[in-house]
């Protein structure tokens, strides 16, 4: 194994956020790229936000991605695996409160007893004079013993930041990012209590766990010059940076935990193959420098490179999505997509198990080039556990109220009645030999059948779903159909 070593550090406050599948799927392709090691972190330490439900939702969206974790907290049966945890956050804090005692001890911080009102007016004089607030470092020359003679008063402890200079964040994907040190306060990084605050925790962790690279969202840009500090002064290695920008809703703004496909299990039941997320995701942002859209997994590991990594924010765009999905379904065996179906089947109360395997598979591999997502499925086959008991208005208009309807679907009748090898090629010939003896198109005669047989003016192809119904069950709609056309002309 290479010395990569990358992460996903999310808070498990919520659902797995599409943000966050992104940044994990950049962190992921990288290490195995790089025959490197993928870390999953939780920053689980805000108890009024984390919630184990929440963990384990992330979790299940991380596993129905494929995403999986070469270092990372237990989850389901699995245990903790690798050997620099433990991986949630929460059962770190004496290594955080340890940083913050050297930090102490070597004068890099300090502690900080300013009272509520007095950093509030000091904000309100910064307010007044229109100037942005900064930590005046009152407490900043007071000695340790000055600190130690305060005991157990209320105190914070600050960063003490070098006001010459400048800090310098190399980014592979946005650039050399320099920053005055004097733009800069004494920031805080643990709480009254000793906790630990982000800057110090996430700094901490990274370092203690030998991150290599830091692949994260942009919105952590603007942290990333107090990151630099941290890992300098607490003599760890600066990990290269990699600030990647934000996925954007088909409005072009913030996707909105609000929002529906925010959640990334919102896609599984909208009936999306995790393959084809997986893949569109990656192109939010990242691109192999061809005109090539649909990737299996494996094509992304080869084509990945940081270097390929864009600035700009891209926007989800629903339609090209599932376009690409059906793509990936057109990919899939037979086999693995009526596994994937008939849970669908299920949930629609179609009766599979009266199916014959091969019947069940037959139907998979006739509607397998019509189906963009999983969830198509029902409107393509419901007619086939059930003979239609409505037609489409616009159709039957169309296809059953012209003078020469009736007579053209008695000679379908007709012409069908004769066929004793009831498959595909068959049904398609005596159909053939009807456009050929009448000089009308194909269509007078497909369009016509097709609504008697499901219902409907488009599905999967004709005489192959003439085929799965069975000779009876095509006689039976089509004299259903004729019936219904007599009595509505």
């Amino acid at each position: 194994m290479s010395d990569t070593r990358v992460r996903i550090a999310p808070s498990p406050s919520g659902f797995l956020h599409i943000g966050t599948a992104k940044v994990a799927l950049m962190n992921w392709l990288y290490a195995r790229k790089t025959g490197g090691a993928f870390i999953l972190r939780l920053e689980d330490t805000d108890a009024e936000r984390t919630d184990e439900a929440f963990a384990e939702a992330m979790c299940d969206g991380f596993d129905w991605l494929g995403i999986e974790w070469d270092e990372g907290p237990p989850f389901g049966h699995a245990p903790e695996k690798g050997a620099y945890g433990p991986y949630r956050q929460s059962e770190r804090l004496e290594l955080h409160r340890s940083a913050v005692t050297k930090l102490l001890e070597e004068g890099k911080a300090y502690r900080c007893f300013c009272t509520k009102e007095e950093l509030d007016a000091e904000r309100e004089r910064a307010r007044a004079e229109k100037l942005p607030w900064k930590y005046s470092g009152k407490c900043r020359g007071l000695s340790k013993e000055d600190a130690a003679e305060r005991g157990d008063a209320r105190n914070v402890v600050r960063f003490r930041v070098d006001p010459e200079g400048e800090t310098v964040v190399h980014d592979l994907v946005q650039g050399d990012v320099a920053v005055r040190n004097s733009e800069f306060d004494d920031f805080v990084i643990a709480k009254p209590n000793g906790d630990p605050l982000f800057h110090l925790a996430v700094v901490v962790d990274d370092g203690e766990m030998k991150v290599s690279h830091v692949i994260r969202g942009d919105d952590h840009l603007t942290n990333a010059s107090k990151h630099v500090m941290l890992f300098e002064a607490l003599g760890y290695a600066v990990p290269q940076f990699a600030h990647l920008p934000m996925v954007l809703d088909e409005r072009g703004k913030k996707f909105s935990k609000r929002e529906h496909g925010a959640n990334v299990l919102d896609w599984r039941e909208d009936g999306f193959l995790p393959e084809a997320l997986l893949n569109y995701v990656a192109l939010l942002g990242w691109t192999a420098g061809d005109d090539k859209e649909v990737y299996t997994l494996d094509e992304l590991v080869k084509a990945f490179s940081l270097e390929r990594l864009g600035k700009s924010a891209a926007k989800f765009d629903l339609k090209k999505f599932r376009w690409l999905n059906g793509q990936h379904i057109r990919l899939l065996s037979v086999e693995s997509l009526r596994d994937r179906l008939l849970p669908i089947w299920a949930r629609a109360g179609f009766d599979t198990a009266s199916k014959s395997e091969a019947w069940l598979m037959r139907m998979t591999e006739v509607c397998q080039e019509k189906l963009n997502t999983l969830n198509d499925i029902v409107a393509q086959t419901d007619f086939f556990f059930a003979e239609p008991t409505e037609y489409e208005a616009k159709a039957v208009k169309k296809q059953w109220q012209q003078e020469d309807s009736a007579m053209r679907m008695e000679a379908i009748q007709e012409a069908l009645d004769g066929v004793s090898e009831w498959t595909e090629t068959p049904i398609k010939s005596v159909i053939e030999g009807l456009v050929e003896s009448s000089g009308l198109g194909m269509g007078k005669y497909v369009h016509p059948m097709r609504l008697a047989l499901t219902g409907k003016s488009v599905g999967p192809g004709l005489f192959e779903l003439a085929e799965l119904l069975g000779k009876d069950d095509c006689q039976r709609r089509m004299n259903a159909a004729l019936s219904y056309m007599k009595s509505n002309t």
